[in-house]
């Protein structure tokens, strides 16, 4: 290479690298000027009757802000006045919009940011919930009782640095913290210095929304072509990268056998490009179950707390795969799903192994679906509901 191209390619590099820089910056600023890292001092109200959750902003296909809406809408069941304020700039006809369309049927008022922002000098609700880490700082700036509701360890959300550590940070800020299932509860008390209580409340899902489909798993073993739904999400935690280079090559190694893997990918905008396979986009529950019913196997990488996408192909009866590296045998019992290392190598001849031999892919179903008949969103609400009774008791 000659010293003029050298040259060159050391200024292209620093030019990248101050623009990158640059950007991290701006991005971090921004988010410490709305960041309050102070410890926040809880007094456990007299009665409960109502309780308002922070979102940073409404948005569609979103399986966190579904949660939410679906344990405010059974606290409102239980008799209480439900709140969801966002953080952001966003109009009430687009949040109906969003929020209806993760959860019809929803009960609770939505409230703007302007509404928010109103709030921190007349806040008629008694506590206050935190969805995420960015949102604590709200929710402490209203100056009732303060509660976070922890739907994953969000720290490994971003790389190890700033961003991390400020997430971090928001478990050891004094809010009452309330866990969706137990391992980010485990996490938390491993890796922060803990200040305030952590309950913990079951994982739940929706039983009337993904019913399960009658499957000839036996017919697995004489079949020709199998469709496989994968959910890939651009985040680190869901292995985008890995789970296409996987896919990739196990299509490949079973074209050879003279079987055709069809594989569909899900959870990603439609024109996210992709290999191994087709996008089908975001989908809305009603093509998600179609989606659920057509494949043969489902897909999931639950590096970090589960999602609801595994029970939700599950109580389908759709045999499962998720990774040894992952969560999902914290939830759920052993022998419940095939279970793959991130080897190509092994995820295909795991497949082989159960399309040979169908009757391990009963004996999942068998193990899931025991796990999984006591789970309902009624049953979460109300235990969330007796940690809210339990605060007017020590009061």
């Amino acid at each position: 290479m000659s010293a003029i191209k050298r040259e060159t390619k050391r200024r292209l590099l620093s030019m990248i690298h101050n623009v990158q820089a640059k950007v991290d910056q701006v991005r971090v600023n921004a988010l410490l000027d709305r960041y309050d890292a102070s410890v926040y001092q809880n007094q456990n109200p007299k009665e409960v009757k109502s309780v308002l959750f922070i979102i940073t902003r409404l948005v569609r296909f979103s399986g966190g802000q579904t949660s939410i809406l679906r344990l405010g809408t059974e606290l409102h069941k239980l008799g209480y006045k439900v709140g969801y304020a966002v953080y952001k700039p966003q109009s009430k006809e687009e949040m109906r919009i969003c929020a209806a369309s993760n959860l019809s049927g929803f009960q609770g008022e939505l409230y703007t940011m302007q509404e928010l922002n109103q709030m921190y000098e007349n806040n008629s609700f008694d506590v206050v919930v935190a969805s995420s880490w960015d949102t604590l700082s709200f929710a402490k700036k209203l100056k009732k009782y303060t509660m976070y509701f922890v739907q994953d360890y969000e720290p490994y959300f971003y790389p190890f640095g700033e961003i991390f550590l400020l997430a971090k940070k928001t478990y050891e800020q004094g809010a009452h913290m309330v866990s969706l299932g137990n391992w980010n509860a485990e996490m938390i008390k491993k890796e922060c210095s803990l200040v305030s209580p952590i309950d913990v409340i079951d994982f739940p899902y929706e039983k009337k929304e993904y019913p399960k489909k009658e499957r000839d798993y036996m017919a697995y073993a004489k079949k020709k072509h199998f469709v496989m739904a994968v959910y890939l999400k651009y985040y680190g935690k869901r292995l985008p990268c890995i789970l296409q280079y996987m896919m990739t090559d196990v299509v490949e190694k079973f074209a050879k056998d003279g079987i055709t893997l069809e594989v569909k990918y899900f959870g990603e905008a439609k024109n996210f490009t992709v290999k191994g396979g087709k996008n089908q986009g975001m989908l809305n529950k009603k093509e998600l179950l179609a989606l659920y019913e057509e494949a043969d196997f489902g897909m999931v990488a639950s590096m970090s707390n589960i999602s609801l996408i595994p029970y939700e192909m599950l109580a389908t009866g759709l045999p499962l795969v998720e990774f040894e590296d992952g969560t999902f045998e914290y939830f759920f019992p052993k022998d419940s799903a095939i279970m793959t290392s991130i080897d190509p190598n092994d995820l295909y001849h795991k497949l082989k192994a159960a399309i040979s031999d169908p009757a391990v892919l009963v004996r999942h179903q068998e193990r899931a679906a025991d796990y999984m008949k006591d789970l309902s969103w009624k049953k979460t609400g109300f235990q969330f509901h007796e940690v809210l009774e339990r605060l007017c008791e020590n009061s």
